[in-house]
């Protein structure tokens, strides 16, 4: 699921907006987690990396405008996407100093809107099919969506269940095989009762141990290791034959 966070101090536009994209996800057949925000301050406080995919953002705001919010978000996430929204394109060098994704202008033209998700599903390489694209987990009372092709290893110890990668390690209450029913068997392996891992990152498997690429070692369970192996082989040759 998407997480997409709507910032603009006009509430009329902004759930205009909302219903926009909220009809456009209901025609693919698909959904988003939509957050609202009137404000840049409000965004910007207490936000975190990784907290949301799109950022729609008014430049026209009182206090801390759409420009400055921006900035204050692209210091704390590099990779969030932003849309800035305006009724003029008097910002527009500024907003592609921000690396915005898109750049609308009011009133909302709906193909517009449409264009610009496509093109950030384009350009993340994501299909719009998959609707196992996300792990949701809860991590201090905030619902956390962590896209799984990020994923590198899920660790159990006791009941605790971290989940490791690129650039983050997420730390969750949770029992692996709930997370496990969850999480897309393409790609995804359990190899052992603490470990499960995506084997589009393991880079060797050496004696009783996957090799990922960061030179990690996940344990293979023993009795098991011809048949989990195997099964390594047949997802990856499964995913070649595939593309």
């Amino acid at each position: 699921m998407i997480r997409i966070a709507l910032c603009d101090d006009n509430d009329i536009e902004r759930e205009i907006l909302k219903d926009i994209i909220e009809s456009i996800f209901d025609s693919m057949g698909d959904e988003a987690a939509i957050f609202e925000f009137s404000s840049g301050e409000k965004l910007c406080r207490n936000y975190s990396k990784g907290d949301y995919d799109i950022i729609f953002l008014d430049i026209h705001m009182k206090q801390l405008d759409g420009i400055e919010t921006g900035k204050a978000i692209r210091d704390k996430d590099a990779k969030v996407e932003i849309v800035y929204a305006t009724s003029s394109e008097e910002y527009l060098k500024e907003g592609y100093n921000i690396h915005a994704l898109s750049y609308l202008t009011k009133p909302y033209d709906v193909k517009k809107v449409e264009e610009t998700l496509e093109y950030y599903y384009k350009k993340n390489g994501i299909d719009k099919r998959e609707s196992n694209e996300f792990l949701d987990v809860n991590i201090q009372q905030q619902k956390i969506y962590i896209r799984q092709k990020d994923i590198m290893w899920l660790e159990s110890m006791g009941r605790v269940v971290s989940i490791y990668c690129h650039d983050d390690v997420y730390r969750v209450y949770a029992r692996l095989n709930d997370l496990e029913e969850r999480l897309d068997e393409k790609i995804f392996l359990r190899c052992n009762q603490s470990y499960i891992v995506n084997i589009m990152y393991v880079k060797d498997v050496i004696e009783y141990d996957f090799c990922m690429e960061n030179d990690r070692y996940i344990p293979i369970r023993k009795r098991d290791k011809k048949e989990i192996v195997q099964k390594y082989y047949n997802k990856r040759n499964s995913i070649v034959q595939s593309k």
